[in-house]
């Protein structure tokens, strides 16, 4: 059951977000090393490291599983009945490698499959998201209360091509024909970062194919707290962590996109 929910792992979870933010932050010496790279993808120092701080933390503090982007875990808890952690330690990588602002740490709870609770901080503008199935959305200590665009045609759109999406001319063309609907459609390269901001109604929809549990674990718990609505699917890959993600504040809106 959510009732089960600790509101105590919250607090814990928002300080850590804050600790491994705080650290992103500083740009220490090395953390823009790029331990790898390829076409389409840059996994840095900051990655790692913001990690092992983050799951050391957890770990002592609450003793939960985690599945965290750097070092993986376990598929199977997506079908089991426990609490875990689902971890980006840096989403918005190359963004921080380039020093663009659009980064953040992203830390969401789950049980099993349900998104339970939700925490991302943009460290780069100290605004610190946080939610929960059982709370409202809050920014810092501000209750957020969203309005999302009555219209598509009215309406924004957070999008991105992952370094897993089918590139291909005709699944361009499908996509095309699904976002062109919008008033705006907008790519900052970090999915975390864009569920917070619809959750937080600066944009009504945020889709994407492709993408891992970890980009948006967090920001779908914070949308379903701030009363939208999220549904995803398995994309077609082996890895248990990828989907497709549509998450709006209109319900309506998850069948023309999905």
């Amino acid at each position: 059951m959510i009732s089960e929910f600790n509101l105590e792992w919250l607090k814990i979870a928002k300080d850590v977000a804050r600790k491994a933010g705080d650290y992103l932050k500083l740009g220490v010496e090395g953390s823009r090393k790029v331990n790898f790279q390829d076409a389409t993808d840059v996994k840095l120092q900051a990655d790692l490291d913001s990690e092992h701080l983050i799951r050391d933390l957890l770990t002592q503090k609450t003793g939960l599983p985690i599945v965290g982007e750097e070092e993986g875990g376990e598929g199977s808890l997506l079908k089991s009945d426990q609490f875990f952690w689902v971890v980006d330690p840096l989403d918005g990588t190359y963004n921080y490698l380039r020093s663009q602002p659009q980064t953040c740490v992203s830390i969401g709870l789950m049980k099993g499959s349900d998104f339970v609770a939700g925490i991302i901080y943009d460290f780069n503008r100290d605004e610190l998201y946080w939610g929960s199935v059982i709370q409202d959305l809050f920014i810092n200590d501000k209750r957020i209360l969203p309005r999302w665009s009555e219209t598509m045609s009215q309406g924004c759109l957070m999008t991105g091509f992952p370094a897993r999406m089918d590139s291909s001319f005709e699944s361009m063309k499908l996509f095309i024909g699904k976002v062109h609907r919008f008033k705006k459609v907008r790519m900052i390269g970090s999915a975390a970062l864009a569920l917070a901001t619809v959750a937080a109604g600066r944009a009504d929809v945020y889709f994407e194919e492709g993408t891992c549990l970890w980009d948006i674990a967090a920001g779908a718990a914070l949308l379903t707290a701030a009363g939208g609505h999220v549904e995803i699917k398995k994309a077609l890959s082996d890895n248990p962590f990828i989907f497709n993600c549509c998450a709006v504040g209109r319900k309506e809106w998850i069948n023309e996109l999905l």
